[in-house]
This record gives structure tokens, sequence and C-alpha cells, in this order.
């Protein structure tokens, strides 16, 4: 064993008492990986933890159940719907507002765009539904009318939506920690940008300014005061520039800071990416004698200079191969040759077999649930592990009639499964 993975449960990462420390103690050399789907989602979490985003998220969220809960609240919801034919479209065929998910915080931006496009219909629902006797309904449109949630719905929205294909990309069984990393690197880059563009906040000012015209809502910002321990109280001139301070650079600062701290992890066992062909250019010897101490236990040599041969042999071969180069661990372990470069095919083996993600082996408690029922409570383990692998796996092609005649032969039974070709 070279790696384990968990998710942040103390039971199993602790490191004391965990499932993990223990191991290693055993095998010293398994090395702990915190799932990094599950790193993601908690660098949203507490990252969400400003004021503002707080706020917002609670709001949305006790806005959709809302609807989501009473079949009267939809109806209105629907029939504003059909009155707004702009909005309608951008819907794209939903129906009704989506529910803050409570484990997968990257989903929130889904949910935060269905809100945010169907805005002034969640108005015009609520304002219908006071005149008809709701007592919710105007304390739902007064929290959401005023610019200060406007503007967060609009920032947080653009902000959470490049994390969606991240996520996904985190959970796929295909992927390394070498392409995790890269992706997690693009996606934080990608965050400093827009943080550092003037235009892209300008954009999304102007954009929550025409979402406020909808409501006749005018941009503001809060009161000035000489002590204030309640509420931002950053210094600005202009609306745009407050809600810039007091919202928009702590929210992504926060989030580029977890990002970082949590995904982008410099181990040593990270310096073989610089054996993939397309980054050979990055070798140089303190890198070398990285590798060969991070592998030492798990190299066929004990001599520094015999791994150095190797690697001198495996640049060489990249500079005159005609062949288009590998890019990524799994296109490369492939095509190299262990009897030739035994000490470089092991240092790719042992980090492409490091797991990315825990999500597959999870999705396991999800399937139970679902096959064990309350209808199912007397269910042996047997009968339970046969059902939950038929569902876990049912994309597979099962061929009924061998199914058939395997049980029909186990032992002999007064009901006939097997008939001739005659009959």
């Amino acid at each position: 064993m070279r790696a384990q993975g968990y998710d942040g449960a103390a039971d199993m990462s602790g490191i004391h008492k965990g499932v993990q420390s223990r191991i290693k103690e055993r095998i010293p050399g398994a090395s702990y990986i915190h799932c990094k789907a599950h790193n993601l989602n908690l660098s949203i979490v507490h990252a969400s933890e400003e004021p503002l985003i707080r706020n917002l998220m609670n709001t949305v969220q006790a806005i959709a159940f809302a609807f989501d809960y009473s079949a009267k609240r939809v109806l209105f919801f629907k029939e504003s719907l059909e009155q707004n034919a702009v909005v309608r479209e951008e819907m794209d065929r939903r129906q009704k507002l989506k529910t803050l998910c409570e484990t997968r915080w990257a989903s929130r931006s889904e949910s935060l765009y269905t809100f945010l496009t169907a805005f002034k219909v969640i108005v015009d629902s609520l304002e219908n539904l006071e005149q008809h006797g709701d007592s919710k309904a105007r304390s739902y449109a007064c929290s959401i009318k005023k610019f200060d949630f406007i503007i967060t719905l609009v920032a947080a929205q653009s902000i959470l939506q490049p994390l969606v294909p991240l996520s996904e990309m985190l959970q796929r069984k295909s992927v390394d920690l070498i392409e995790a990393v890269s992706e997690s690197k693009v996606v934080i880059e990608q965050l400093n940008r827009k943080r550092n563009s003037i235009e892209a906040w300008d954009e999304l000012f102007q954009k929550a300014v025409q979402v406020a015209d909808t409501v006749e809502e005018v941009p503001a910002m809060p009161r000035a005061a000489g002590r204030q321990r309640h509420r931002v109280n950053v210094p600005a001139e202009t609306p745009s520039q407050y809600w810039k301070r007091a919202m928009f650079l702590p929210f992504l600062d926060h989030l580029i800071q977890e990002l970082t701290r949590r995904l982008v992890s410099n181990e040593d066992r990270f310096s073989a990416q610089y054996l993939i062909p397309t980054k050979l250019d990055g070798i140089n010897q303190e890198v070398i004698n990285t590798l060969f101490e991070t592998f030492r236990d798990d190299l066929d040599i004990n001599n520094v200079a015999q791994f150095r041969e190797e690697v001198e042999r495996w640049i060489v071969r990249w500079d005159i191969a005609a062949d288009p180069k590998p890019s990524t661990l799994s296109e490369t372990l492939p095509v190299t040759n262990s009897d030739l470069y035994p000490n470089i095919y092991i240092c790719l083996l042992i980090l492409v077999t490091m797991p990315v993600t825990t999500a597959t082996a999870e999705r396991s408690f999800s399937v139970m649930r679902r096959v064990k029922t309350y209808v199912r409570s007397t269910m042996h383990t047997e009968r339970l592990s046969g059902l939950s692998i038929l569902h876990a796996y049912k994309h597979w092609e099962i061929d009924t009639e061998k199914v058939i005649d395997t049980f029909a032969v186990k032992k002999k039974r007064r009901l006939g499964f097997l008939f001739s070709d005659q009959n």
C-alpha cells in the first residue's frame, strides 16, 4: 500500500487515532490524501462564512423551500412565469426554483443562477401571494428587494460558476493528482484575474443595477459610521466602490486562499510530474534528488547516480521521439517500458495510483439508502450485498438465460426451469 484516501471525518483522517494514522503506523509509505472533491466543497463552505454571503444563502434557501413545499406558491410562480416570456426562455424549461444542496456546495451555482434568472418572477409571485393572504410573502419580498441582496446574488453566482466543472472533474474515476492540481491552479488563476479586473467588477455591478431596476430599487450603500461592529464599514465614495470592498474582494480572497491551501499542496511525491514527457524541461538536479529520496524505499537501486543516469536516458528518449509526447500520467504510464526504465516506471505507477477522490466509494452509501428501505428492514447481509451490486453496476449487461440456468441447476426443484427445444 502506497496511498490511502478518505474524507475529513475524524474517525478516518484523525492524525492520532484515525484509520489513516493506524495504517501508517504499520505501513509508513501509505500516504494519506484528503479527497480533493471534499476539499473543494470545504473551501466553498468556509469562504461562504462571509456575513453577506451567508445571509444570501440562508435567504435563497428559505424562499426556495417556501416555494418547493407549497402547491399554492408553486402555482403562483408558474402563473407569473407564463406571463414573462423572456424569463421563461432563460429558465430553459425549469418550472420551479431549485433548493440549495446541503452537501454539494459547488452545485449551488446552478441554484443561484435559477434564482437570479427568475428574480422578477419571484418578486411578482410573492407580491401576489401577499394579496391572497400569505403571511410570509411580504417578509420574503422585502428581504430580496434590497440592493445588498441583489449585488451579493449576482457576484456569488459569478464567482461560484467556474467551480462547477472543477467539482465534476475531481469526482471522475480517471483523473490523477497531477491533472487535479493543474486544473485547480487554472481555476485559482481565473479567480485571481477576475479579482484584479476592473472590467469584470463593472460588468457585475451593471448587471446588478439592471436587476434592481426591475423591482425599482436604487443602488445604495449603508450609512457610514465612526464605530461599527455589526457590519462591514469600509470607506467608499460610490456604491460600486463600497460593495466591491465590502463583499466582492473579501469573498474572492477567502475562496482563493482556501482553494490554494486545500487543493494545491506541494508534496514531494508530486515531483514525479516532471517525468511526464511534456514537463521534462523542469527537471534539474534538485528535482532528481527529491525524487530519489521520496521513492528510495520502492526503487531497485540505492545510488542516486544510477537514478540520475536513468532519468537522463529518459529525457533523451523523448527528445528524439517522433510521436506526440504524452501530457498526463495516464498517457505516460502505458508507453513507459518497465524493463528499460524500471525506476521511472515505479515512480509513475505510485503517483498514478494515489487516490484523487473518494466520491465513487462513498456512492455506495447512497445505494444502500435506496436499496434498504423500511419495507426491506429484515433483509439479510447476503441479499443486501447482491441488490447493492445490481444497483451499482446496473449499466452492465446481464445474460438472463445464463442466470436462469445457473439458478435451476443448483438443486432439484419442483418447478422445471429447463425445457428442451422440442417442447
